[in-house]
């Protein structure tokens, strides 16, 4: 059970009423004090920027498990403020979660937490075993699911391609075709279309070979907009892209 949090000195009960979210975020942003598959950053959205230094305040006093807390230097685009708070990757940390939302609920009343994990808008309740479930509590199951999570986002990228599987080797994607036959490309960049060629200095090449290039890639992997760079291949879907440099 956690135990009885004591409020700090000048805060009383529910002085942060109406203040906070009920719904934080975890794993969303990175970690400034060490590497994220050792740290698990929290996320507190509160709508002001002294409460948001109360509740900061009081995390960092009162809780020893807790590595920092900090409140982010401005506001968001609907005006509200960031608390940051960052815990050690543990068999512990979903009751240093719970316990931690338990002492906040002081504050502002709010029992039914929500949290969201990494950049998935699925919002769970926040319990002991959701929060086992959902977090990685070790380095070893975070850089398991951070992989297992960035496979999928290629596989919705490549949502136009017949393929009966793809598989990540580092920073090489392999497709795997019907009749096995594989596709490998390696992997440069990924970002928004309008600025993956920010930083690239190669020109966009339109010579009849890379056309032939683009036109057999369009055939094997489906209808992307696809450019050639240097050497490199530029696929467009829906307005994200892929940088990537065919291997075979």
């Amino acid at each position: 059970m956690p135990h009885n949090q004591q409020l700090n000195e000048g805060l009383r009960p529910m002085d942060l009423a109406e203040m906070v979210n009920d719904t934080f975020e975890v794993d969303t942003f990175r970690s400034k004090m060490g590497e994220d598959r050792d740290v698990c950053v929290l996320t507190f959205t509160v709508l002001d920027r002294n409460p948001a230094k109360d509740l900061m305040e009081f995390i960092e006093k009162g809780y020893d498990f807790v590595l920092d807390a900090d409140v982010s230097s401005g506001e968001n685009t609907n005006g509200e403020y960031s608390v940051f708070v960052e815990l050690s990757r543990t068999k512990d940390l979903a009751e240093q979660i719970k316990e931690l939302t338990y002492g906040i609920k002081k504050l502002t009343g709010i029992s039914d937490w929500e949290f969201r994990y990494h950049k998935d808008g699925k919002k769970f309740q926040v319990s002991e075993e959701t929060l086992k479930s959902v977090i990685p509590p070790t380095p070893g199951a975070y850089d398991g699911l951070m992989s297992k999570m960035r496979v999928e986002g290629i596989k919705r990228f490549f949502s136009k391609t017949l393929m009966d599987d793809l598989t990540l080797d580092g920073d090489v994607i392999t497709i795997h075709k019907p009749f096995n036959r594989q596709v490998k490309l390696r992997m440069v960049k990924e970002a928004a279309t309008d600025s993956i060629l920010e930083g690239v200095v190669d020109p966009i090449t339109m010579d009849d070979v890379s056309t032939s290039e683009v036109f057999w890639l369009t055939k094997v992997l489906g209808n992307y907009n696809i450019n050639k760079v240097g050497d490199k291949f530029m696929f467009d879907n829906g307005g994200q892209a892929m940088l990537l440099q065919r291997i075979e």
